[in-house]
């Protein structure tokens, strides 16, 4: 970006200006020419005792007699340094001639950048003073006035509707630099780039230094909201184009964004509850036509045309969710489902999330529904995988499960998958611990027995089958297991279960012995297999 314009640069009080209306009284730059941008804030002149100025905030025009500075045994350069150190912006010296300015002085207002200006010793030091403060009051209150026409144009803009970054855009021309918008957490939201330039390609993360590798600097104020930091709002541009109207014009702006960050707050609030309400009333099949149902999801951005599969995410009761990281989880989750299913409809809470994932037109036979389902379960354990579960207390990460519904055809079917996921949530961590995925399709009989665990005709139906082996020696139990998961195969059942091929055979034929029924009885063989189920059951 190029610089501003001569007349844009005059406009400020700097040295420069202070120089240019000092021009009728024959003063002259000795000395500090690098420091002629510096601000001037008002104007004092050296008192007749030590310390020489007294009060000195920074950026005054500090205005001296040399005979006078020697009277009070001090000398100019140790005066220099003292005047750079509280800030001083300039230093106009009354002497005779140039040559009384020695070259040590001069040396040194050329080291510190610290302009050096001589008047000619009749100067009236005092008038200089008032006639200088006056011009800087007044150039006060003209750029106090130009900060309230730009503020005054955005506030119409803002009522307009033009949003944060009309408004970026407007700063950006008006004031020719680089306007940037950041949140709370200091992530960049909006840029915007005077016209007939681009975007900046800002370094992440953002720092001021690594701008000012760039030949940038910024000027910076925070955007509040009932004295809560919301964003911050920042002026970019070269060092030398910055004056004193940007910093004004930054704490005029500033709340005009705090009443655009309430609106956009506000709105987000209003369309998250709709989005909730619209989601909730999917899953549990609150609507009177399915068409408007649809419609509903359609003007959301979602299509429930497509086959729906529900998926609930839910951290273990025994965590707790209450500091970095753990209490970004749910967006982990939400991002890397965006990432695979990136039309799904997310409902994202702290210890929860609920999902409804869009599948492709499926085929209706059992094998393709068998195909479809293993295919889906693969792609959570993908995500489940680059999410990872916590299982040591060492880490940060909380402790949560996964349940996974059958997929539905139709909208009337996405309630039935919502529960069966809730379901397959429970099952499955009652049957198998926390940490892990379960989907309602893979528990097979145990979605049975599940609910009638604790009912008198399953625990009767538990005793009648395996009461004898359990009276007599629970490790029959194992051994039955065992025969089953080998399909009945001796040899199978000695390799895995590391017993002798006929040690096996002696305790297969005490459990019929037990049982008073042969192991080859098919009806009793379905008996024991669901019996060892319910055993599961009651074991977790």
């Amino acid at each position: 970006m190029s610089s501003l314009s001569p007349s844009q640069s005059q406009s400020s009080a700097s040295v420069r200006t202070i120089l240019t209306l000092l021009a009728s009284r024959n003063a002259q730059l000795v000395a500090g020419g690098e420091g002629l941008e510096r601000r001037v804030t008002w104007a004092c002149c050296m008192r007749s005792r030590l310390p020489a100025f007294d009060t000195v905030q920074g950026g005054e025009l500090a205005l001296l007699r040399l005979q006078q500075l020697r009277r009070l045994d001090e000398t100019l350069p140790h005066l220099l340094k003292s005047l750079h150190q509280a800030g001083v912006a300039v230093i106009a010296v009354a002497a005779r001639t140039e040559a009384e300015i020695d070259e040590e002085s001069r040396d040194l207002a050329n080291q510190l950048r610290l302009p050096l200006i001589l008047l000619p010793l009749s100067a009236s030091l005092e008038q200089i003073a008032r006639e200088v403060s006056t011009f800087v009051a007044s150039f006060q209150g003209e750029i106090e006035r130009k900060a309230t026409d730009i503020a005054h144009q955005l506030m119409d803009l803002s009522v307009q509707g033009a949003g944060i970054q009309g408004l970026c855009d407007a700063l950006a021309n008006s004031r020719q630099k680089w306007v940037l918008v950041q949140d709370a957490d200091q992530s960049i939201r909006f840029q915007s780039a005077p016209a007939m330039t681009s975007l900046l390609t800002l370094p992440q993360p953002f720092t001021d230094e690594l701008l000012r590798a760039q030949g940038f600097i910024r000027v910076v104020d925070p955007i509040l909201m009932r004295h809560e930091v919301v964003g911050y709002l920042s002026l970019i541009g070269r060092e030398s184009d910055f004056d004193f109207l940007e910093r004004i014009i930054l704490g005029k702006v500033t709340p005009i964004l705090a009443i655009e960050f309430a609106r956009e707050r506000e709105r987000s609030e209003v369309e998250s509850r709709y989005q909730v309400e619209a989601f909730t009333d999917v899953l549990q099949g609150h609507y009177q036509q399915p068409e408007e149902m649809l419609a509903r999801a359609r003007l959301l951005g979602y299509d429930l045309t497509t086959p729906q599969v529900v998926v609930v995410f839910e951290v273990a009761q025994s965590e707790h969710v209450v500091s970095a990281p753990s209490t970004q989880w749910s967006k982990w989750i939400r991002d890397e489902l965006l990432r695979i299913w990136p039309n799904c409809w997310i409902l994202p809470e702290t210890r929860r999330v609920t999902a409804l994932l869009p599948l492709l037109e499926l085929g209706s036979t059992a094998e393709e529904e068998r195909e479809n389902e293993n295919t889906l379960y693969t792609r959570m354990e993908r995500v489940l995988s680059r999410v990872p579960v916590n299982r040591s207390k060492s880490s940060n990460q909380p402790l949560y499960s996964c349940g996974i519904g059958r997929i539905a055809q139709n909208l009337s079917g996405i309630p039935l998958s919502f529960r069966e996921a809730q379901q397959a949530l429970e099952i499955g961590r009652r049957l198998f611990g926390e940490g892990n995925l379960h989907s309602f399709a893979r528990l097979g009989i145990y979605r049975l027995l599940f609910h009638l665990n604790g009912h008198n005709e399953l625990n009767d139906f538990y005793q009648e089958t395996l009461g004898p082996l359990l009276s007599h020696d629970s490790t029959y139990v194992d051994t039955l297991e065992g025969f089953f998961r080998c399909n009945g195969n001796l040899s199978e059942m000695a390799r895995t279960m590391h017993f002798h091929r006929n040690s096996l055979l002696y305790r297969l034929n005490r459990i019929e012995a037990l049982l008073g029924r042969s192991l080859e009885d098919p009806e009793l063989r379905l008996s024991l297999q669901i019996a060892l189920k319910i055993h599961h059951l009651k074991q977790r």
